[in-house]
């Protein structure tokens, strides 16, 4: 039973997380001729002020208007 744990930041919307879920589920489908019953994906959300480039949170990089790790 293939299993697939995925890390996400905190944001999209419920439709976004059917799409990557549904996306993973038909790659690992084809790609191990596996049953998508047979498939499980576990999406999990990050806070974006739990997780830092360079020392410095996603959260505080995308309200300074500045894309993580850049200076």
């Amino acid at each position: 039973m293939p299993i697939a744990e995925i890390l996400i930041f905190e944001g999209r919307s419920d439709d976004q997380k059917r799409a990557i879920m549904r996306g993973v589920t038909d790659a690992l489908a084809r790609s191990m001729d596996a049953e998508p019953e047979r498939i499980r994906v576990i999406l999990k959300e990050i806070p974006t002020n739990h997780f830092s480039v360079a020392g410095v949170s996603i959260a505080d990089s995308r309200a300074a208007g500045n894309p993580p790790g850049k200076k």
